[in-house]
């Protein structure tokens, strides 16, 4: 799986990723209504829901954090998104690209002063396993055998303003009632912030 090399951290950024991912969205609707007239609905709107569904997490795998958990929460509720959203969206439990070995390094560089082979006696700059807000990695300290798990940059900083700028378009999309959604959205920005403290 491909590495990431960076990711967008201010609000700008993130916000302009999620505008391109709508432009690509909006590409879709465009060609579902083109093959309402020469295929089926039902074969038109599947097409339509596989597409989206692998743009909208494109992008939001690229964006990591806040965002990406949403996806990955809202494809444990199977009752509510259709079925190729729910595969696609699951991915975010196991299957997310890591950071690229550059930028672990620069990470740690920013937030310890030293590169992991400094802190460490031995590191592996190249994850384990990779999920929605961090990655790990192997390392050894003193004979131990280490996991060590390094936070994305700026997740913690972006979970209220990814949620402000993910809900609306969930709610819409995905046909949420607004009601319920605020005690979901809650929920999602409680364990997120939980998790990144």
């Amino acid at each position: 799986m491909k590495s990431i090399d960076r990711i967008p951290t201010s609000k700008l950024q993130r916000a302009s990723k999620l505008v391109t991912t709508g432009a690509k969205v909006g590409v879709n609707y465009i060609k579902y209504y083109g093959e309402k007239i020469s295929k089926t609905k039902d074969i038109a709107k599947e097409n339509l829901n596989k597409n989206n569904a692998e743009d909208i997490y494109g992008g939001l795998k690229q964006l990591k954090g806040s965002a990406l958990k949403v996806a990955q929460m809202l494809s444990m509720e199977k009752n509510l998104l259709p079925r190729a959203y729910v595969e696609k969206f699951s991915l975010a439990q196991f299957s997310v690209p890591p950071l690229s070995s550059p930028l672990v390094v620069k990470t740690f560089k920013k937030y310890f002063g030293k590169a992991p082979e400094v802190i460490f006696d031995e590191f592996d700059a190249n994850s384990v396993n990779a999920a929605s807000i961090g990655q790990v990695h192997k390392a050894k300290k003193n004979g131990k055998v280490l996991a060590v798990k390094i936070q994305y940059p700026g997740v913690a900083d972006s979970i209220k303003s990814d949620l402000a700028l993910v809900k609306p378009i969930a709610l819409r999309m995905f046909n949420i009632k607004p009601k319920g959604a605020e005690k979901y959205f809650k929920e999602v920005e409680d364990k997120l912030t939980e998790e990144t403290d």
